[in-house]
């Protein structure tokens, strides 16, 4: 099921991040990996701006416990998707990095045509408390 499908564009990426962040809260991601995941979309959005052509797609979708978020640019694509966290001494560059650490899941797949990158992240079903018993 889609929940967001939006443009991405320098001017969006606040409303991306807060549409992101309302509809995966009310998929039942919750606290620190709701965060997490807003996160790392929200690296992979500003890649979209800053790298990949100034303008992108952004699709997010449930499948059961399962969300994953798309993004698209049309870009000059990546000659090698190298994830590592650089020297400290080095500005920059930890985008995709924090997109893997802060996700299930990571993949991008890149083309002279664009880059398509995808993040994942499981909903863990919440636990009743000793009230909701």
């Amino acid at each position: 099921m889609t929940l967001v499908s939006e443009v991405i564009t320098a001017a969006a990426l606040a409303r991306l991040r807060h549409a992101v962040t309302a509809a995966a809260g009310s998929a039942g991601l919750t606290e620190g990996a709701l965060e997490d995941f807003v996160l790392a979309v929200h690296e992979l959005v500003t890649n979209v701006v800053r790298h990949g052509g100034g303008a992108g797609e952004l699709l997010l979708r449930q499948d059961g416990e399962v969300l994953t978020c798309q993004v698209t640019d049309r870009g000059p694509g990546l000659d090698d998707v190298a994830i590592r966290l650089p020297a400290p001494e080095e500005a920059g560059h930890r985008g995709l990095w924090l997109a893997q650490r802060l996700s299930g899941a990571l993949v991008i797949d890149s083309s002279p045509g664009g880059v398509t990158a995808s993040v994942t992240t499981r909903i863990t079903p919440r636990r009743p408390t000793a009230q909701g018993r």
